[in-house]
């Protein structure tokens, strides 16, 4: 019986988009320590982290799903 719904892959890439936001956030942490961050840095800083977990979310849910087929 061939499983369907790709609930399993949702999930892995949701944990794959977090992981990467994490390390992101971990090294604009890091870079935080060195320089002195502006509102305006900091603003940019969380684009970039809701657009990394995006990213890496649809690009590991898409190639999760082209290998199951």
């Amino acid at each position: 019986m061939a499983r369907r719904g790709g609930d399993v892959e949702a999930f892995i890439a949701f944990l794959g988009g977090l992981l990467a936001a994490g390390a992101t956030a971990l090294a604009m942490a890091g870079v935080g320590l060195a320089i002195r961050p502006t509102p305006a840095l900091r603003e940019a800083a969380l684009v970039t982290l809701g657009a990394v977990w995006l990213t890496v979310t649809v690009t590991v849910y898409g190639r999760l799903r082209a290998r199951t087929r």
